[in-house]
């Protein structure tokens, strides 16, 4: 870099010569350096080394070195000056010497002024070239980490991908997400590694569309975590510089996500409770009105069970299955209906100490025989735990999941039911847990909707209304799971009288 117009070049003079010294303070003085000459190596080292320069002129003979061998510990000391070396006696390996040290030039004795003038202009130049380069590194150096401090710091992901897919950026908060160390993730491919089978063809489309020049775009997907699970994420995509990489490794466009999913949750649920509060003005109004008639027709279906058991011609077994078909729906309506009543209109629920242990076991003891007869193993880990609540609710609640489980369990797989409470937590906790065939991702957001099932008998309100006598009470549930590895769905539920 120039030097500042408030300070002068400087000029460090090594020459034995003092005669010479002096003549070249001479001329450059008045040109505006601040010239400063020793007459051996030693000095003019240890003058380079506290002070620095500009531009040093070195005699290659020197009474305790030689020039080109002090050449490299004078660019140590002052990397960014220049150095000419001054020789009267000129020879090629000298010269080869010389050059390979780094100097700027190297000048024969006897030299013209303006010559050697010129050359310590043209070394001047170069020595601000090279301040200007280094000034612009430090400035892109710094850049660079304000940067990566920014894209590490924030609240959202961000992903950097070459043509090919291939990730090399991938900041704290994706690996935060993910569960995946930067050194798991970068290399590899992003689609791959982050995006669900039944997803990738359709965000890899997006991204193709971004850079080929399409608007950048928002668009949702599902993000895998490290334990299968995954969240959705709203993605942005953006091209990274407007001229295409010249190598197949450098970033092409980064992608920004935003972690949506307790969002939409929280969004679903709020339909849901709108809905469920349209629908219980509703179910009030029509729950007399459909109860009369559907419990007159199971009387009357009934009756005619009990008329066509006395017939005694070949049709009477064909009637009775028949009538007994019509019956089981019947039931299976009423039943709908009396979930959808619960579920829209809850009645009120006990607060009352509950043996937590006692009730889980009471209910895997009623369940141990359709365990058996499914050929599945059912694993009691139940330490002793209490709670505060509602007994009957609770024990449709374990009975709900406890079903499930079996149902989804096939033979010799594993259902183990578990609770404990540690005595510095305010909750109990209750885990029912299989070896089934899980849950596809796409299904598992969706398990708590109303009318939302996979059986094919189901009302889909089951774990509707588990989840709401879970809240009610203060608690939470979670429920984890992957397609061929099983479900875990875990309770909390509140020791103290805390509610909802």
């Amino acid at each position: 870099m120039t030097p500042p117009p408030d300070r002068r070049p400087q000029l460090l003079i090594v020459d034995d010569n003092r005669d010479l010294a002096e003549n070249l303070q001479d001329i450059f003085e008045p040109r505006g350096f601040a010239v400063r000459f020793t007459p051996s190596a030693r000095e003019g080292l240890a003058l380079a080394r506290a002070e620095g320069f500009d531009l040093a002129m070195v005699d290659v003979n020197l009474p305790d070195a030689s020039g080109a061998d002090l050449l490299p510990a004078l660019r140590d000391a002052s990397p960014l000056g220049e150095v000419v070396l001054i020789t009267g006696h000129a020879t090629l390996d000298s010269a080869v010497a010389a050059v390979r040290g780094g100097a700027f030039q190297y000048v024969v004795k006897p030299f013209k002024v303006d010559e050697l003038v010129a050359t310590v202009e043209a070394a001047l130049r170069q020595g601000t070239l090279r301040r200007e380069r280094e000034a612009l590194a430090q400035q892109l150096a710094a850049s660079e980490r304000r940067y990566r401090d920014v894209v590490e710091s924030s609240k959202v992901l961000v992903l950097g991908i070459d043509t090919r897919g291939i990730m090399h950026l991938f900041n704290r908060r994706a690996a935060e997400l993910t569960g995946l160390t930067p050194e798991e993730a970068l290399g590899r491919p992003a689609l791959d590694l982050l995006i669900p089978a039944d997803s990738r063809e359709r965000v890899q489309n997006h991204v193709r569309a971004t850079l080929a020049g399409a608007p950048p775009g928002e668009f949702e997907a599902p993000l895998l975590i490290k334990d299968g699970r995954s969240r959705t994420v709203r993605w942005h995509v953006v091209v990274a510089s407007a001229e295409r990489p010249t190598a197949s490794d450098e970033i092409a466009a980064y992608a920004v996500g935003t972690d949506v999913t307790d969002r939409r949750a929280l969004e679903r649920r709020a339909a849901e409770a709108e809905a469920l509060a349209h629908m219980g003005t509703l179910a009030a109004g029509l729950a007399h009105e459909v109860r009369n008639p559907l419990n007159a027709a199971l009387l009357q279906l009934h009756l005619l069970g009990r008329g066509i058991a006395k017939v005694t011609t070949e049709e009477r077994d064909p009637l009775l299955g028949r009538a007994r078909i019509v019956e089981a729906e019947l039931k299976r309506l009423e039943r709908l209906l009396s979930d959808f009543l619960e579920l829209a209109r809850p009645r009120p629920m006990a607060r009352e100490p509950i043996d937590l242990a006692g009730l889980l076991d009471e209910v895997a003891s009623f369940q141990e025989p359709a365990a058996a007869a499914a050929g599945v193993t059912l694993v009691r880990r139940i330490a002793v735990s209490r709670a505060v609540g509602d007994r009957e609710r609770l024990k449709q609640v374990f009975h709900n999941l406890l079903v499930n489980a079996l149902e989804a369990t096939p033979q010799g797989g594993v259902v183990t039911v578990s609770c404990h409470r540690s005595a510095d937590e305010p909750d109990a906790t209750v885990v029912i847990s299989d070896t089934g065939r899980g849950i596809p991702s796409g299904t598992l957001e969706r398990v708590f909707e109303p009318f939302f099932t996979t059986k094919e008998a189901g009302t889909g309100l089951g774990l509707s209304i588990v989840r709401q006598i879970v809240e009610r009470h203060g608690g939470a549930i979670d429920l984890e799971s992957a397609e061929g590895r099983g479900t875990r769905v875990t309770l909390s539920l509140p020791a103290t009288g805390r509610s909802h």
